[in-house]
């Protein structure tokens, strides 16, 4: 299993305990949470249940700490393959780092022999679906109440990659 892709401007590596700090800023923001597949963490404890769970990722996981400067700043990858998820922290939006991260992790999983890389996104999450739009996603369908979360019902849209070479 690789153990960092590096880019221009980024390190992807794989999760350390000393990382639960840095996630639990970004975790604990109700913004950056907004269309995450769980609530805002309420404790350092819960981010630290999240950071170990990618330590210690199931079988055909390959998740990744992004860091820029050697500070992390986000997660890119799949706790369990082959569907894809990040979150970035707010300071750190719209400066191309998702999209540099995304490169690098769908070059990385073509090199291992995948043929698709799928994902899932709120419908109102624009910012994400441009980001999966821009590197070649296409989407494969929607449905209604995939997800509660907090009490609340929110819906899915569905996307696939397909990894070829020269894709």
């Amino acid at each position: 299993m690789i153990e960092a892709i590096t880019t221009e401007r980024l390190v992807l590596r794989r999760a350390r305990i000393e990382d639960v700090g840095p996630m639990h800023r970004i975790m604990s923001d109700p913004e950056a949470m907004r269309y995450w597949s769980t609530l805002p963490h309420d404790s350092v404890q819960v981010t630290a249940d999240w950071v170990r769970s990618m330590i210690d990722a199931p079988e055909g996981g390959d998740d990744f700490i992004v860091t820029l400067d050697g500070e992390c700043i986000g997660k890119l990858g799949c706790w369990k393959l082959p569907e894809v998820g990040f979150i970035f922290e707010r300071a750190h939006w719209g400066r191309g780092y998702a999209s540099e991260a995304l490169t690098a992790f769908l070059a990385h999983r073509r090199r291992t022999g995948d043929h698709e890389i799928l994902a899932d996104t709120d419908p109102r999450n624009e910012a994400s679906m441009t980001l999966l739009k821009r590197h070649g996603f296409v989407e494969t369908g929607r449905a209604s109440k995939t997800w509660l979360i907090g009490g609340v019902w929110h819906d899915s849209v569905f996307w696939r990659r397909e990894l070829r070479d020269g894709a």
